[in-house]
C-alpha cells in the first residue's frame, strides 16, 4: 500500500505526503475470490474502497448499482447502508480505510455556518440569540401537510387500496388532479402514450412515483401567505426551490438508479425548513427590519429545522437527511450517487449566472458532482446539457406552478 494509492482516492486527495504515507500504513489490502463479500463486523469503524475487480452493489437481493475499479466513482468508499450486498464478478482487491482519518478530512474541510460575531452590546447578536431562544422553547410551528395529501399517503401504503381507489381521492381536488396529469403527460415525464386518465396514470406509474408527483404538486401551497412581510421572501424561496427541483428532475434522469420523479420531489423540500423559520420570525418585527440578520438564521437553522418537518410529515430518513445536509457542499457520501448529490449540484446550477452574490463553490470542487452521469461530466459538458434541456426545465417550472 503506497500514499499514491491513497492520493488517487476521495477525500484524500490534497493531503499532504506525510499525513498520506500515515493513512496507507493503517489501510489494508484484501484479496478477494468471487463471489459474495461481506465488510468486516467493525463496518463503523472503516470504508472500503475497490481497488481491482468488479462489484455489485445489491439490496434486498436487487441490483442497486454496478462498480468497476475503473469507474470514476471507484474514488470513492463503498456504501454501507443496513441491507446492502456486495458480489464480486471476478477476483478482486479491497482497500479497507480507517474511518476516523475520512471523517477528520470531512471536518477540515465542511464550512463553517454562518454564525453571528456575538458581542454585548451588539443588537444583532442579541435578536439572534433571542430568537434560537424561541425556537428551543418550542414556541414554532412546523407547517401541516394538507389532510388531503395525508389520505393520499396512507392509501398509497395500504397494499389492499386499489388504484382506482387512490385515483378518487386524488380527484377530489380538481387543481391537484389536473396538476397531477399534466406533469404525468409532460415531455419530462411521459413514457409513451399519454395517460387519459388519473386511473391510468397511477396503474403505470406504480404508486412510489405517484406519491412523489402527488406531493410534488401539493407542497406550493405551502409556499403561500396571507403576511405582506413574508410574500416576498417566500416567493423567491418557491422560485429557488421550483428551479432546483426541475434541474433535480433533469439530473435524476440522467444518473443510473435514480428516477426524476423522486430528484423533482427532493429539489422541492431541500430548502423546506425555511418555511417554519420565516413565519416564526414574522412575530419579531425588529428581526424583519434587519434582513441580514434574519438570512444568517435561517442559513444556519433551516436544516435541523427542515428534518423535523420532514420527519413530521412522515417522510422518509432519506429526504429528512437530504433536507438536513442540503448545503453541505463537501459531503462525502459513497460511491453510488444519490438524491442529496443531485440537489447539492442542481442548487449550484440553478445560481449560475443569478448574480445573487452568495459564495458558493465550483461546481467541479464538490464531491457530488463527480459522481453525476457516471462521473464523466464536466462543468462545460454540465451546463451544455442544461442549456439544450432548457426548454425541459422550463416547462418542469411551469407544471409546478
Amino acid at each position: 500500500m503506497t500514499a499514491d494509492t491513497i492520493a488517487g482516492l476521495q477525500p484524500f486527495a490534497r493531503l499532504q505526503p506525510q499525513m498520506l504515507e500515515t493513512i496507507a500504513e493503517h489501510s489494508r489490502l484484501v484479496e478477494r475470490p468471487a463471489g459474495p463479500w461481506k465488510p468486516d463486523a467493525d463496518e463503523g469503524e472503516a470504508r472500503w474502497y475497490l481497488l481491482r475487480g468488479e462489484l455489485a452493489i445489491e439490496r434486498d437481493g436487487r441490483l442497486r448499482y454496478r462498480l468497476r475499479a475503473e469507474d470514476p466513482a471507484a474514488a470513492f468508499p463503498l456504501p454501507l447502508a443496513p441491507g446492502d450486498g456486495y458480489r464480486l464478478h471476478e477476483p478482486g482487491r479491497l482497500l479497507r480505510v480507517p474511518a476516523r482519518y475520512l471523517n477528520l478530512v470531512e471536518a477540515q474541510r465542511g464550512e463553517d455556518a454562518a454564525a453571528i460575531q456575538l458581542h454585548e452590546d451588539d443588537d444583532e447578536a442579541a435578536l439572534y440569540i433571542r430568537f434560537r431562544e424561541e425556537l428551543a422553547q418550542g414556541r414554532f410551528a412546523l407547517p401541516a401537510m394538507p389532510d388531503l395529501a395525508i389520505r393520499i399517503g396512507k392509501a398509497l401504503d395500504d397494499p389492499h387500496t386499489l388504484n382506482e381507489d387512490i385515483a378518487r381521492l386524488i380527484q377530489l381536488d380538481p387543481a391537484l388532479s389536473a396538476r397531477v396529469m399534466r406533469v404525468v403527460n409532460s415531455a419530462a415525464f411521459a413514457g409513451g402514450v399519454p395517460a387519459g386518465s388519473l386511473h391510468q396514470a397511477v396503474s403505470r406509474l406504480g404508486r412510489q412515483q405517484v406519491r412523489n408527483l402527488v406531493f410534488s404538486c401539493i407542497i406550493k401551497d405551502l409556499f403561500r401567505t396571507g403576511s405582506p412581510v413574508l410574500r416576498a421572501r417566500l416567493d423567491a424561496l418557491w422560485e429557488h426551490s421550483r428551479r432546483v427541483a426541475a434541474i433535480s428532475a433533469l439530473l435524476a434522469r440522467f444518473t443510473p438508479g435514480l428516477d426524476a420523479d423522486r430528484g423533482l420531489l427532493a429539489g422541492l423540500v431541500h430548502d423546506i425548513g425555511a418555511i417554519p423559520l420565516l413565519h416564526a420570525a414574522r412575530d419579531m418585527p425588529e428581526l424583519i427590519a434587519a434582513p441580514a440578520v434574519l438570512d444568517r438564521l435561517v442559513a444556519e437553522m433551516k436544516g435541523e429545522i427542515g428534518r423535523m418537518t420532514l420527519r413530521h410529515w412522515r417522510f422518509d430518513d432519506e429526504l429528512a437527511e437530504l433536507a438536513h445536509q442540503a448545503e453541505h457542499w463537501h459531503r462525502l457520501g459513497s460511491c453510488v450517487p444519490d438524491y442529496l448529490d443531485v440537489v447539492l449540484v442542481a442548487q449550484l446550477h440553478a445560481e449560475v449566472g443569478r448574480g445573487t452574490g452568495i459564495r458558493l463553490p465550483a461546481i467541479d470542487a464538490i464531491p457530488a458532482f463527480r459522481k453525476l452521469a457516471l462521473g464523466r461530466l464536466t462543468p462545460r459538458a454540465s451546463i451544455a446539457v442544461l442549456e439544450e434541456s432548457a426548454r425541459e426545465i422550463a416547462e418542469i417550472e411551469e407544471l409546478l406552478d
